[in-house]
């Protein structure tokens, strides 16, 4: 495996406006678009408020927003809020809304007001009220604490499946990366050591927040954390449950931690384009770091996409247990990395955005928490968050953001990856072999099969994964790939010590081990 740090530190770039606006917004059929109440945000067509600028391209969900828990905790601006939409035959639903303290950003539901048929949509909402502001109706603090919630994509590559990104064949528009297809794996996964042998007795723990974990997958140990046992994979039943805790009626369902195919309604009988991503996640830091431990939790449904609301809330969660942990509670497990293989273009034309997700990311950091994040599919320069935030300067304390770029076994840069200054890693995201759930099998068979002399002979099945492995390709696995490379190089820091839980020593762990790797 191939992972390669820049000599420059992560920076943005200063906006060009001759830009094209639309760069790097990812391409989804209408009818994913459709089963997720989402919109793509045109610069062209979207309606600006006087002395807004013209947005950038993004992907939103157009019946909620994000409210900041500052905005839901001040009646009075509140009041203002619902006079305003009121008046445009808008309101804001807030009955949902649960009593979740970790969270800072909270999701509503928009809807009509009266009998006049109103067309809803999350950004001409925001621009109501950033009129409103300007004309003296409310203050700039409603404005300030409304968020659209945008729609994350998964960075796997190759071509389209149901409901996936992509188009024109196998392989997209790169026919030469095939999308994933099984293989045998003849390789014995590494070693484990048992948990004693650990410095400091206890295991590095790397959060995947990702489509979840496959169950009785014969090269991952699996468990939830309630047993306390110690196998390679933990999952996390209650917080699955809290995290999901006002997830949208009308969504997919993601109240269970396992891998499983539950979105695709299509009468074709294909596995579903995402199904098995977070697997293969835990197979590839399962190889490269053996001795880890992944804290698996489903975040994304089974065709790639993600809520913002549930990725604040999850990571939020993970925070709140490293503050304790740093606070002295024995009972906390805190995590050492986290790898998030998916992200968003933001609207801000000026790349300056400051919606909950940044915000969670730099808290995460600031606790001695490394994040790693693929950098996108789109082949495209334009900053893909969370990815992007490794731009951001947090200080020496801070542990590291890493803004993970795709290479190919060869050591270029994969066509499909996205690249630009905001980029400070690059690892293999091509060509990798890792676990894939074994009961995957569609409906596309073989372009011949016969009854054979001794056993049945058939052509080559690209759509049964019972060999349990598989080939893909994407940043979605170059990021775990740098995170098990960091995580290996951490455990053999001359004297390190797991024990010691402070955001310093956490935060430094971090630090030696990219520097034993860039040499």
């Amino acid at each position: 495996m191939k992972i390669v740090f820049t000599d420059e530190s992560a920076s943005l770039e200063p906006p060009n406006p001759r830009r094209d606006r639309s760069s790097g917004v990812p391409s989804l059929p209408e009818h994913v678009l459709d089963r997720h109440r989402a919109r793509v945000l045109r610069p062209g067509d979207a309606p600006v408020a006087a002395g807004t600028p013209t947005p950038d391209g993004t992907v939103y969900r157009y019946q909620r927003l994000l409210m900041c828990h500052r905005l839901l905790g001040d009646t009075g601006r509140l009041a203002a809020l619902d006079d305003v939409l009121t008046g445009h035959g808008l309101r804001i639903d807030r009955s949902r809304i649960a009593d979740r303290p970790a969270a800072r950003m909270h999701r509503a539901e928009l809807g009509a007001a009266g009998t006049r048929p109103t067309r809803v949509d999350a950004w001409t909402v925001l621009q109501t009220v950033r009129a409103a502001v300007e004309n003296g109706d409310c203050d700039r603090g409603v404005g300030n604490g409304l968020r659209l919630e945008h729609l994350l994509v998964a960075a796997k590559g190759g071509g389209p499946s149901a409901g996936t990104p992509g188009g024109g064949g196998p392989g997209g528009p790169y026919p030469s990366y095939p999308d994933r297809f099984p293989v045998e794996f003849a390789a014995p996964m590494p070693t484990r050591r048992p948990v004693a042998a650990m410095p400091g007795g206890r295991r590095p723990v790397i959060a995947v927040l990702d489509t979840g974990i496959a169950p009785g997958h014969p090269a991952l140990d699996v468990s939830d954390r309630s047993e306390g046992r110690d196998t390679f994979v933990s999952v996390d039943t209650e917080l699955q449950k809290t995290i999901t805790i006002d997830s949208d009626p009308e969504g997919p369902p993601l109240d269970t931690p396992w891998d499983t195919l539950v979105t695709d309604e299509s009468l074709l009988g294909e596995v579903s384009s995402h199904f098995g991503h977070g697997t293969f996640i835990a197979g590839l830091i399962r190889q490269i770091a053996p001795d880890a431990r992944v804290r698996s939790i489903r975040v994304m449904h089974d065709d790639g996409l993600v809520y913002e609301h549930e990725c604040i809330h999850a990571l939020s969660l993970l925070a709140d247990e490293v503050e304790r942990a740093r606070a002295g509670d024995e009972s906390a497990d805190p995590v050492d990395l986290i790898t998030l293989s998916f992200g968003f273009v933001d609207e801000d034309p000026y790349d300056q955005p400051s919606a909950g997700l940044m915000r969670v990311v730099e808290r995460l950091a600031r606790l001695g928490v490394g994040v790693v994040a693929a950098a996108g599919n789109q082949a495209t320069r334009r900053p893909f968050y969370p990815a992007a935030l490794a731009a951001e300067d947090l200080g020496e304390s801070a542990a590291p953001i890493l803004s993970v770029a795709a290479l190919n076994p060869n050591g270029t840069v994969a066509m499909f990856s996205n690249e630009g200054s905001w980029v400070n890693c690059y690892a293999t995201g091509a060509g990798l072999v890792s676990t894939f759930p074994t009961f995957a099998s569609g409906s596309r068979s073989p372009d011949r099969q016969s009854a054979g002399l001794r056993r049945r002979r058939e052509g080559f099945d690209a759509d049964d994964f019972s060999s349990g492995f598989a080939v893909w390709n994407g940043t979605s696995f170059a990021a775990p790939v740098a995170a098990a490379g960091v995580t290996a190089a951490m455990l053999r820091l001359p004297g390190v010590d797991l024990s010691d839980r402070s955001a310093e020593a956490a935060a430094g762990r971090l630090t030696g081990a990219i520097r034993v790797l860039k040499g």
